[in-house]
């Protein structure tokens, strides 16, 4: 093998694992990260936004399906919430009732279910690596 072959073997596997971590398909994690925005102005009319949707903290839940306990951090934060006797069919599906509020709060497919609507709109890996790169280049 060339020293050529090498590298682009190398180059090949990093595009890999790039693909893997941006579009979230490694089937051996036991997280998921949430990208949401919020409206900034608050004023939302069906979907649509008035104002500028901002970018707020990711969200990451670490999914045990050993003992069905789902715990949650928001970025940049220490303390956490920790759900118990949940339904957990994977990293990305699941049901769970938060024992203080007695809300529920459902995973479907790595998307957040909102029982309520809201001003809040959840968004790809992708969309919000994006808004980070294009928040750098302006």
């Amino acid at each position: 093998m060339s020293f050529s072959d090498f590298i682009l073997a190398i180059l090949v596997l990093i595009g890999a694992a790039s693909v893997i971590w941006i579009l979230d398909l490694n089937p051996y994690s036991k997280q998921l990260q949430v990208y949401s925005q919020t409206c900034d102005n608050m004023i939302l009319e069906n979907t649509y936004c008035k104002g500028n949707w901002q970018d707020n903290p990711v969200q990451t839940f670490i999914v045990d399906g050993n003992s069905n306990k789902i715990t949650s951090t928001l970025e940049n934060q220490t303390n956490s919430n920790i759900y118990q006797d949940c339904a957990i069919q994977d990293r990305k599906n699941w049901v769970c009732v938060d024992q203080i509020t007695q809300e529920k709060i459902t995973a479907k497919d790595g998307i957040l279910i909102q029982t309520e609507s809201s001003d809040v709109q959840q968004i790809t890996r992708l969309q919000w690596l994006q808004n980070k790169f294009l928040e750098i280049v302006t």
